[in-house]
């Protein structure tokens, strides 16, 4: 492939979804974390708000938009992304260290990955931000942060139509190119039987679930493997897929079962699965994954009086971009 046809296959114009995308993954997890620590409702309903308030508000959307117009325009990088998205995490009362930062992001990328590879047209890419956006607006519903997430629908979707058919499938191409680098085995896509210990995806699925999810890419998907009806009818074969991963063969017909050794089992179960990043609360050493630290007593009242200040800093100094 040549220079210009690479050049104009990374379209600048994806930038936005690639944001906005990554952010509502990122918000997914958020609200997971604080559920799991169980921080209280007031904290939790500051964050989640703080976040979408930073990440989706207009003036930045509007800078990504038309920055990306620009004859000289670039497409963002990776670690220019991470930079932002991690500003936007803790722009509010909440803070996560560099290492639980460093997994959330593995998993804001790996998912988004996931939904494109399993996507199959251009307009899959709106649809998959839709999807993201009325999902966290589900996350403490407000009226505001209804009326942001219903403008920020109008704005990509206009953007999106006045682009054209060939400048769509561009967008759409660079966000799959912009993710190609990535390659993070994440346990749950693991467990749901769509990703290999090698970290590839899965490209034919047998599970019957499998449809539900790809009809619904984009949905919060933490929320959704946990619905009973599917958890039910997954679990036969995530055992089956454990055993597969850990290169457990079953029994020869006719031989009697042997109690299981529980030491060896575990021993060989974190052998394998030691580098796979959990999205439970604990790995299997009982270390917290995505570690949420509250601001402590004597900086409460102050984070909380400087919220505003620093969601505007963040807002003017990203509304600068373009």
């Amino acid at each position: 492939m040549s220079n210009s046809s690479t050049k104009q296959q990374l379209n600048p114009r994806a930038n936005v979804f690639i944001l906005v995308n990554l952010g509502c993954e990122m918000l997914y997890v958020i609200d997971q974390r604080l559920k799991a620590q169980q921080i209280a409702k007031d904290k939790s309903v500051q964050v989640i708000h703080d976040v979408t308030a930073v990440l989706l508000d207009p003036k930045f959307i509007d800078s990504l938009l038309n920055g990306s117009k620009h004859n000289n325009a670039q497409l963002l990088t990776a670690e220019h992304c991470k930079f932002m998205l991690n500003d936007f995490a803790t722009c509010s009362v909440m803070r996560i260290d560099e290492q639980s930062m460093g997994k959330l992001w593995s998993l804001m990328t790996m998912l988004y990955k996931w939904q494109l590879f399993v996507s199959r047209h251009q307009h899959h890419l709106l649809e998959i931000t839709f999807r993201h956006l009325d999902a966290i607006n589900k996350l403490y519903p407000d009226a505001k942060r209804h009326m942001l997430i219903d403008f920020t629908k109008n704005t990509l979707l206009d953007f999106w139509n006045a682009s054209g058919e060939e400048a769509q499938l561009s967008i759409y191409s660079t966000n799959k190119a912009w993710l190609e680098c990535f390659n993070t085995k994440i346990s749950l896509l693991i467990r749901l039987g769509f990703q290999g210990m090698d970290g590839s995806f899965f490209k034919d699925v047998d599970q019957e679930y499998f449809g539900d999810y790809v009809q619904t890419i984009g949905d919060n998907m933490y929320v959704k493997s946990e619905e009973p009806h599917q958890q039910a009818g997954r679990e036969p074969n995530r055992i089956d897929q454990l055993a597969a991963q850990l290169n457990i063969n079953p029994l020869p017909e006719g031989e009697d079962l042997q109690p299981i050794n529980a030491r060896q089992f575990q021993e060989q179960f974190e052998q394998t699965f030691g580098n796979v990043l959990l999205d439970e609360g604990h790995s299997a050493t009982g270390c917290e994954f995505v570690q949420l630290q509250p601001a402590g007593s004597s900086t409460e009242a102050h984070s909380r009086a400087g919220d505003s200040i620093l969601n505007q800093n963040l807002i003017d100094l990203y509304s600068k971009m373009a």
